[in-house]
């Protein structure tokens, strides 16, 4: 890359000293005596704010400055970071539609992305039909430019972008290509400390979306080993679908794939909505978990585990009423309701671990979900569960159930819900 002027580079190596110092902090403890390897570092949002808020200072002025990177999760594909006057705005990008979405294949980041190479408009040129750079050309902005930043994953596009209002944009700026030697040099200053935040996101994020919020920051945070497990008090759900052999017959492997998703969450979205975490997914059913802590008692977590179960059933006749639109079966499922002490940690082979909770409470939740089928109830909880919840519920009898030494009261909600 083309050497700056003395002047750019003195301006350049000040803005570095303090995004370093900004970003990194400094090793030593906290307060409290632990150790911190970035004490005093800012969060994300603030670096990228005095950052922009230091380089306008330097070069600018600017009107809008953008830093964006791509992550992995189910549901996003990406977020965006907008500096407009000393303002930080973020925004996330779905990643439902979005290689079909039109915004985004008529956009700079789109052609970014195919030649990975930076990408200009200054006024004067022809606007391309692209909505980005009409409503900055009608804003009066002379000169755009995104570069994409040399992150070390090459499967994932991170970008920055400037915009400005001077007259004749970025070309008074030092170094070659009419000014874009710097700002490029700008951009790629930040790309490390964009890396190493996306890296921590896309890591937290997958742990989360495959192994659950809590058992995720567990891993994270270092519990690994194998046979690496605690007991906890917690409040267990287990649900099943109904009839699974007969739709899968019926539908084939691709149309069960979606009613598999969409039954996943009604149930998801009712457990998440009570701060219940889903362990896993098992064929046609899942097991969840209400843990007991020290802000939840036995009662909360007992009540907000029935109140998910209560909620998915409601979530499930709208997804039933959808179905029947659709012209395809409806479905139902059973659940299961139990509170007790479980084993919750790593278990498994050497080389391939799950983190999960064991033991009779577990078990005992299981046989609950079987037994709906039999009583023709779709939720039944046992005896300990009831005496925490809350909520109202009803006596059913009592039955022997397999591994349990004495016949288990059953129980279900009071209002009878189908």
């Amino acid at each position: 890359m083309t050497d700056l002027p003395a002047n750019d580079m003195d301006g350049f190596g000040r803005l570095m000293a303090w995004l370093t110092q900004a970003a990194l902090g400094d090793t030593g403890k906290r307060r409290d005596g632990t150790s911190d390897n970035n004490l005093g570092a800012l969060p994300y949002a603030d670096i990228f704010a005095g950052y922009c808020d230091r380089l306008n200072e330097w070069i600018g002025p600017f009107s809008r400055i953008s830093i964006a990177m791509e992550v992995l999760h189910p549901e996003l594909s990406g977020g965006t970071f907008y500096w407009r006057d000393g303002e930080i705005e973020e925004r996330q990008l779905k990643r439902a539609g979005i290689l079909t979405w039109d915004d985004y294949l008529r956009s700079p980041v789109y052609v970014a992305e195919q030649t990975n190479r930076p990408w200009r408009w200054r006024a004067g040129d022809a606007v391309p039909d692209m909505p980005l750079i009409q409503d900055l050309a009608a804003q009066g902005v002379t000169d755009y430019c995104l570069f994409p930043l040399p992150i070390q994953d090459t499967t994932r596009t991170s970008t920055m972008s400037f915009a400005t209002k001077r007259p004749g944009g970025f070309g008074a700026l030092g170094g070659d290509d009419a000014g874009l030697a710097l700002l490029r040099r700008v951009a790629w200053a930040m790309t490390p400390f964009l890396e190493r935040v996306a890296l921590r996101v896309i890591a937290l994020d997958l742990l989360e979306a495959y192994v659950g919020k809590i058992a995720g920051a567990r891993v994270y945070g270092g519990q690994i080993e194998r046979g690496a497990v605690e007991p906890i008090d917690a409040a267990i759900l287990v649900a099943d679908l109904r009839g699974f052999t007969h739709l899968s017959e019926m539908l084939g492997e691709i149309a069960m794939v979606d009613l598999l998703n969409r039954y996943f969450d009604t149930l998801g979205t009712a457990i998440a909505a009570h701060d219940g975490q889903i362990l896993k997914f098992m064929g046609d059913g899942l097991l969840a978990v209400f843990p007991v802590t020290d802000t939840m008692t036995r009662a909360a977590v007992s009540s907000d585990a029935l109140q998910a179960a209560l909620q998915s059933r409601d979530n499930l006749k709208a997804l039933n009423a959808a179905l029947v639109e659709e012209g395809k079966p409806t479905i139902d499922f059973g659940i299961g309701l139990h509170i007790g002490n479980v084993a919750f940690g790593n278990i498994g082979a050497g080389t391939r671990l799950d983190f999960t909770v064991i033991g009779p409470a577990v078990n005992e939740a299981s046989r609950l979900q079987d037994l709906t089928k039999e009583i023709g109830l779709p939720i039944l909880a046992s005896g300990a569960f009831a005496a925490t919840a809350d909520l109202g519920m009803r006596h059913v009898g009592a039955r022997t159930v397999r591994g349990v030494s004495t016949p288990v009261e059953l129980f279900a909600p009071a209002d009878n819900h189908g």
